[in-house]
């Protein structure tokens, strides 16, 4: 069975970087044939590297990624070049030039990718045989591949909201699982384990702000490919849903750690909490396909009188599920009174 099932998961990677293999095997060869066949340079070596090195198998990387790839690349090369043409190649050339490359990178203002790769290309050129006029045509090589890199990129793209999609599917289970382990440990009384679902909650952040780079990078390629049309209606829609998915997971991070003050204080909760936040759960916004049902009829049963919640701790946490609420509905679309008209009205 794990033998099964690692195999089973080396398909599933192979077949989520196929079109990176793709684009890279296709942009190292047309990078290498112009060269050869256009500039006459006999064996391009940096050609296809620096395709290569600028494409990379990371899905859902910016073009600005790949162009700043591309830069550290050629500057590498005309740097590691330009000094071996003046002292030659040797141990303490290494030295000198990385150094020198790294300095003028940052001089620039590089980002750190650029710096990285000028280190690194201006190696591989002290490292490698020297022929005549080989400067110019490696750091010709250099550029043709970097350009045939973006011109990858953008003109054949993968699906631009795949790592978007991906990521919020991910986003909306763990805050599904979030829910579902703080109803236990309050169901329990157990601070501990209330906590426990409080701390994976402050986690998902880093899974928020890759969602979002994700979301950027999708609409950054459909409006530079013209193969991709598919611009606004995800775009707008998931911006949307990132707002409101954000907003509910800080308030209920609040009704979390509020019921982990309430159980190490001894303080009564509403009994039926645990139970409201196992069927909000699964009406988190996970897949696009979503009904705001379930979230409405949620939302029409949370008047906090007739939950019980006569202690102030459970008054704030029926006032903050209220709130999360309200945000879901607005992240799927509804507009905020109609979403606000769904809750009961407080008693005055």
């Amino acid at each position: 069975m794990d033998a099964r099932r690692q195999g089973q998961q080396a398909l599933a990677r192979v077949r989520a970087g196929a079109w990176s293999v793709a684009q890279c095997g296709l942009a190292a060869a047309v990078a290498w044939a112009f060269s050869v066949h256009v500039l006459g340079h006999p064996r391009p070596f940096f050609a296809s590297v620096a395709a290569i090195v600028a494409l990379g198998l990371r899905a859902g990387q910016r073009l600005r990624r790949t162009a700043e790839l591309a830069v550290g690349v050629a500057l590498g090369v005309l740097i590691g070049d330009g000094f071996v043409g003046l002292v030659g190649q040797g141990t303490w050339q290494i030295g000198v030039v990385v150094s020198l490359a790294l300095l003028i990178a940052l001089a620039v203002g590089g980002s750190g990718l650029i710096v990285t790769q000028a280190g690194l290309q201006a190696v591989f050129v002290i490292a490698l045989p020297r022929t005549p006029h080989s400067g110019l045509n490696r750091w010709q090589d250099a550029l043709v591949g970097g350009a045939v890199a973006l011109a990858v990129a953008a003109g054949l793209p993968d699906d631009p909201w795949r790592e978007a999609r991906r990521l919020r599917s991910t986003y909306a289970l763990e805050l599904a699982r979030v829910l579902r382990d703080a109803a236990a440990g309050i169901a329990a009384g157990d601070s501990v384990r209330t906590l426990a679902a409080l701390e994976r909650g402050r986690a998902l952040e880093p899974v928020l702000t890759r969602w979002q780079d994700a979301l950027f990078t999708g609409r950054e390629t459909t409006r530079i490919s013209p193969l991709r049309t598919d611009r606004s209606q995800f775009w707008s829609d998931t911006q949307r849903l990132t707002v409101g998915m954000s907003r509910a997971t800080r308030n209920l991070r609040v009704l979390v750690r509020r019921s982990v003050a309430a159980l190490q204080d001894g303080q009564p909760l509403p009994t039926c909490l645990p139970s409201l936040l196992e069927e909000l759960a699964p009406a988190v916004p996970a897949d696009g396909t979503d009904s705001i049902e379930p979230l409405l009829e949620l939302a029409g049963r949370l008047d906090p009188v007739a939950l019980g919640a006569g202690t102030l701790a459970g008054q704030v946490v029926v006032g903050q599920l209220r709130v999360a609420v309200v945000d879901l509905l607005e992240g799927l679309g509804i507009e905020h009174d109609r979403a606000r008209n769904a809750l009961p009205e407080l008693a005055r």
